[in-house]
């Protein structure tokens, strides 16, 4: 069974490495040759009106198109369907917290503190799923999402004049079938960009696309979105008291084997970590489905070459796996925090790099022991009569994590920083900077 899983692993690997990547792009190309003329690739660009990071992206593909003159196209499409978005009102809230944190950090406008009016969301849509060049779309997107995210009933109306716009009652079939396409595109959320087969989240992967678009367009990497100068982000104490960062996180999230292995670096040695390991989604009732799952894994495995970590020979450790991991990580805190992280990392380079199956005392034993923590008591751990106290220390970390407002991994809570992501750990760090600056 374990050799079977390890070979299984390395089929994983194989599908996320170059071979598959240049099949992936060979496959984009003959579809775009069908689909159009076969002179230049072009840039697709999925907008959802109520969503911010789809308003932050509009102005980083402005930018993008100015600069590499691609072609490409605006489609305004619904929210999430339920089966990607189990939390649409945490998620809309987080958002716009999210928004304002990005756009302070990045070189970007983000005006508003709540999530956007129904009413405005409804009459921006009557124009933006009227037919119109790509360019005078994005000119429209921008427009409106500037006066419906400052609540400016009076320019998003005069705004829907100049730009023309259909019926109310067109709004939803025509937003539904755009994000159909999508969702066949391979896809399931605004704020995404598709190019050359590759998909883009927004700000996220910018850096990405913008390698990718200079080197086929000859032109130099432009970086069209930076970080505002420091001076800019100026001291700001997260706390009067002394930091503690605690990360939540799964044993089968690969975003969440990322942070570990970059946390430590990111807090220093003055901020004290905190493990709150949570089960996974599926396990806590929300679900995952094939077109998520594809999407993350190819998206870590380009992280992870960015940062230089191994990544695709995976075993996933779903069921039996994941409450042993949780058993021993929740043994491990009890010693210390940093026996906590030292299983939690190694645990997980075990599951996400090595194809260890934690269901399987050999490949446990072995990721125990890296971790410099003894077998024996390991476990003992993960005998019957610990199960309830288990699940209940893991049931109440997920807890805590919604009365943060949030409900995946990896998250951080430092001070009254909360944030979720792997890629909100430059963030963090700029925090911290600013934190420190203050003291």
């Amino acid at each position: 069974m374990i050799i079977a899983k390890r070979l299984k692993g390395k089929a994983i690997a194989a599908w996320l490495g170059p071979t598959g990547d240049a099949a992936r792009r060979a496959v984009a190309s003959v579809k775009q040759t069908i689909a159009r003329t076969p002179t230049a690739q072009t840039l697709d660009f999925y907008f959802e009106i109520a969503d911010p990071w789809s308003y932050l992206a509009a102005q980083a593909l402005q930018r993008l198109i100015a600069h590499y003159g691609v072609a490409f196209t605006a489609t305004a499409v619904t929210p999430p369907a339920s089966d990607v978005n189990p939390m649409p009102l945490l998620r809309d809230a987080h958002a716009v917290r999210d928004a304002r944190e990005l756009a302070a950090y990045w070189n970007l406008e983000f005006p508003a503190k709540k999530p956007a009016d129904s009413g405005l969301v409804r009459d921006v849509g009557t124009v933006l799923v009227k037919s119109r060049p790509a360019g005078a779309q994005l000119q429209a997107m921008l427009d409106l999402g500037a006066a419906m995210w400052t609540t400016d009933r009076k320019q998003v109306a005069k705004l829907v004049g100049q730009y023309g716009f259909e019926g109310h009652n067109d709004v939803l079939p025509i937003l539904n079938e755009s994000y159909a396409a999508l969702r066949k595109a391979g896809h399931y959320q605004g704020g995404m960009i598709q190019y050359a087969g590759e998909w883009y989240w927004g700000i996220d992967r910018l850096a990405y696309l913008e390698e990718v678009l200079a080197r086929d367009t000859g032109k130099p990497v432009a970086h069209v979105v930076a970080p505002r100068p420091e001076a800019e982000r100026g001291p700001e104490k997260l706390s009067d008291k002394p930091l503690t960062c605690e990360l939540w996180f799964s044993f089968r999230s690969p975003y969440s084997y990322l942070a570990l292995e970059q946390i430590e670096a990111v807090l220093g040695p003055d901020v004290e970590l905190v493990l709150r390991p949570i089960l996974p989604m599926v396990t806590r009732g929300l679900t995952l489905p094939q077109v998520k799952r594809f999407y993350i894994v190819r998206d870590v495995k380009r992280e992870a070459d960015r940062i230089g970590l191994p990544f695709g020979e995976l075993c996933d450790p779903l069921g039996t796996g994941v409450t042993n991991c949780l058993a021993i990580a929740k043994w491990a805190q009890a010693r210390s925090s940093a026996e906590a992280l030292a299983f939690a990392k190694s645990a997980m380079r075990g599951i996400w790099t090595e194809a260890r199956d934690m269901a399987e005392y050999v490949d446990l034993k072995f990721v125990v022991e890296r971790a410099g923590l003894p077998w024996d008591e390991a476990r003992a751990a993960m005998a019957p009569e610990h199960a309830e106290a288990v699940t209940k220390w893991a049931t109440t970390n997920a807890t805590d994590l919604g009365v943060v407002g949030l409900w995946g991994v990896p998250s951080y809570r430092v001070g009254d920083f909360v944030t979720w992501g792997n890629d909100r750990l430059p963030l963090l760090a700029d925090r911290l900077r600013r934190h420190r600056a203050a003291m």
